[in-house]
């Protein structure tokens, strides 16, 4: 399986990077990892910057997913930035708020809520992020604002990878944000995997190019999925 060569590449403070288009499912590898990682004893933390709650949940279902039954299990909480910027009432108490989230606040309340909120939660656990989306963010706080948080981000990993596992998936369409963006997520990613879309004969073609991990004998992977045999099959194009 794609995702389980991805979860093999996960290492503490790393950052694995999944990039798609507009019409690509490629954002669905995201929450299979999760779900892999939360399988393998991690506590999961989803950064939720673009959808209200319940359809963030949706999301993850048709993603194989199940958020509110992970949450009430105590494995996963939501840090749910979109609900906070546009004041919507927390969807259930694994809903995490953050109060008046700003470019200048955001990384210093998120890092409190991680102290206060999921170390305890996570105690003996690793820890794996999904910003969802990293794109979501540029729109709510501007490209300039997001490179400085994913600058805080590298940082924060850092220094917590000293004391404790924990590593952040961005999710990032590359049809809403700009070259330099993807250039900057591309200089800090451990681990990169990009999508192309196209849509033949009414059935949507993806190619998935596994572009690198940290391990020292990794070669290229290129995959192509077609939506409609929902499977992932060797391609015989050229990189």
């Amino acid at each position: 399986m794609v995702s389980e060569l991805i979860v093999e590449s996960v290492e503490n403070g790393s950052v694995t990077s999944i990039l798609y288009d507009a019409y690509s499912l490629g954002w669905t590898l995201g929450f299979e990892i999760l779900r892999a990682l939360v399988e393998e004893d991690f506590f999961g933390v989803v950064h939720n910057y673009s959808l209200p709650v319940p359809r963030l949940i949706s999301r993850a279902s048709f993603a194989g997913l199940n958020i509110p039954e992970l949450a009430k299990q105590g494995f996963l909480k939501i840090v749910d930035l979109f609900g906070s910027r546009y004041n919507i009432p927390p969807f259930d108490d694994y809903v995490i708020r953050v109060d008046n989230p700003t470019e200048d606040t955001l990384a210093p309340k998120i890092e409190k809520i991680y102290r206060d909120v999921i170390y305890p939660l996570s105690e003996g656990k690793g820890i794996i992020k999904l910003i969802y989306t990293l794109d979501g963010t540029v729109v709510m706080f501007g490209e300039k604002a997001t490179l400085k948080l994913l600058n805080s981000e590298v940082a924060f990993l850092a220094r917590e990878s000293l004391n404790r596992t924990i590593s952040t998936i961005l999710l990032v369409n590359t049809d809403v944000v700009s070259e330099r963006l993807v250039a900057w997520v591309s200089s800090i990613s451990d681990t990169m995997v990009a999508f192309k879309s196209s849509i033949k004969d009414d059935t949507l073609v993806e190619r998935m190019v596994v572009l690198k991990t940290p391990s020292p004998s990794f070669e290229p992977h290129d995959l192509r999925l077609q939506a409609l045999d929902e499977k992932w099959e060797n391609a015989p194009s050229p990189l």
